[in-house]
């Protein structure tokens, strides 16, 4: 029950415009930072986390001309043989439409989901329909030979697909590090691995440029992010793994549960530093018992991200724009630093 409530709840927010919200995995919560001593900071480099070892296998994999066939694992663990060169592409996702694009596929795109906002050109590839229950019939009349999908795919719908001999790859990030894996990924098996590196490489510089200016802040901010009805982002979500980037402690990095919908009384327990909204509106915030007498509600420490704004959906797509979404948020939490 808990189940359905959770993903009817997250359908809601994606046809809303809240289109990150791809999976339940779990990421680390915030940890205290402060400066290591003198003698620490010459101490040899820590190894390298699981994520990062990934990412540097894909990254070698990828930055070679891919030669077919190719059999690559999704991110549900499912293996996938791609025979040759995919020329005809459809996308069931924002974010995988953006990396499509990014990487230099888009002229080969020939279907993507209703919610395909960016780029522009996007706008031109033909709609099957929703991330969830596309169009069978069309999607099988563009003849795709693979087709990117999130893990909200139905499995029937993919079962219909692969029926018909068309490859179906899901992919799911709730991390920076998974969206930079997705993105290599997706290089390797559209014969773009030398621009899916160089779109990482450029994503990196970003991320330490971003961390280099944080760390002049004098204080870890808390943070409520409220998805509606207090829903919140927890732990194995991309805006808590951005919300850790950044240095900023997530209120519900502590519930251990992705979506967690918070209580008043907890929210007033945490007090947080900033009130992070995707929903409801500031003056909503200011007239909800309880929730009005918030020091962050009282000193305007509120941030609003309007549904289906460029911003609201930078900062929620885990696509090849995630650290730039991830920087507006820092500039809206410490803006002393920018």
């Amino acid at each position: 029950m808990k189940k359905n409530l959770c993903v009817l709840f997250m359908t809601a927010l994606l046809a809303l415009g809240i289109l990150s919200l791809t999976g339940c995995g779990k990421s680390s919560a915030p940890q205290e930072k402060g400066q290591a001593p003198q003698e620490e900071a010459q101490a040899e480099e820590p190894p390298a986390s699981q994520e990062e070892h990934n990412g540097a296998a894909l990254k070698e994999q990828a930055e070679g001309t891919t030669v077919y066939p190719l059999t690559v694992t999704d991110s549900l663990g499912n293996s996938v043989t791609i025979e040759k060169r995919p020329q005809r592409i459809i996308s069931l996702s924002p974010s995988n439409t953006e990396t499509l694009f990014a990487l230099g596929a888009g002229d080969r795109m020939v279907g993507r989901t209703d919610y395909c906002s960016y780029p522009e050109e996007a706008a031109q590839v033909e709609s099957i329909g929703t991330f969830r229950t596309p169009n069978v019939e069309l999607i099988l009349s563009r003849e795709p030979d693979v087709i990117f999908a999130s893990d909200y795919m139905e499995d029937n719908v993919k079962q219909q697909i692969e029926a018909t001999g068309t490859k179906v790859i899901i992919v799911s990030s709730n991390s920076i590090a998974e969206t930079r894996e997705v993105i290599l990924l997706a290089g390797q098996v559209l014969d773009l691995g030398e621009n899916a590196a160089a779109l990482t490489d450029t994503m990196d510089a970003q991320l330490t440029e971003l961390k280099e200016t944080l760390a002049a802040r004098t204080k870890e901010k808390s943070v409520f992010v409220d998805l509606g009805s207090f829903y919140s982002a927890g732990p194995g979500s991309l805006l808590d793994d951005m919300l850790n980037q950044i240095g900023a402690v997530n209120i519900a990095a502590d519930t251990g549960e992705t979506w967690p919908q918070l209580s008043v009384e907890a929210i007033i327990e945490k007090n947080p530093d900033i009130y992070l909204s995707l929903y409801p509106t500031p003056e909503e915030i200011k007239a909800m018992s309880g929730i009005s007498g918030l020091d962050c509600v009282k000193n305007d420490q509120i941030i609003f991200f309007e549904a289906l704004s460029a911003e609201g959906d930078i900062i929620q797509r885990p696509g090849p724009r995630v650290v730039e979404g991830t920087r507006i948020l820092a500039e809206k939490i410490y803006p002393e630093l920018f």
